[in-house]
């Protein structure tokens, strides 16, 4: 009899232990679907939050540029000069919005003997009086010496009426 009870008891610890892992695996994946539906969520007001919030581009703000083909596009002398940084020349700069974004364009060439090691840099946008008004941070890549790289930086900011652009290399 003993070792009926001993199987009886058996079964029953064993029956326990199963709807036991049971029900935590059950609870664990309640909570790991639960949060990715509230992640997903939450991603998607963040995306909304942050379009509702995104500055617009002042497409009635001409001072400095033009409007063509419904883009807005910087048409400052002193913005498209060559500037030199560090033994850096940059040229072809450009600055545009589309689809309310704006964009930084520019060539840099490496005048100097040594290469470039990769930096992240600020562009300063400045009005005509040489107050900076916006700063958007971008990354300058390697560039051996003598070589040839781009910088492309983008915003939701309205930087496309900037005068000039100063170029400014972070520690």
């Amino acid at each position: 009899m003993n070792s009926k009870n001993e199987k009886l008891n058996t079964k029953k610890v064993v029956i326990l232990v199963i709807i036991l892992i049971a029900i935590v695996i059950g609870v664990i994946c309640i909570n790991t679907f639960g949060k990715v539906k509230e992640n997903k969520n939450q991603k998607y007001t963040s995306t909304e939050e942050m379009q509702e919030k995104a500055p617009l581009i002042d497409m009635d703000n001409t001072e400095n540029a033009k409007i063509e083909r419904g883009e807005k596009i910087n048409s400052s002398q002193k913005m498209q000069e060559e500037k030199e940084v560090s033994g850096l020349k940059i040229t072809n700069i450009t600055l545009h919005t589309e689809k309310g974004i704006s964009y930084f364009n520019a060539t840099v060439e490496n005048t100097t003997q040594e290469s470039f090691e990769r930096k992240v840099i600020k562009l300063k946008f400045k009005r005509g009086d040489g107050s900076i008004f916006k700063t958007v941070e971008a990354v300058l890549p390697e560039i051996k010496a003598g070589g040839v790289a781009k910088i492309n930086a983008s915003t939701t900011q309205d930087i496309v009426n900037a005068s000039d652009v100063e170029i400014e290399f972070m520690p």
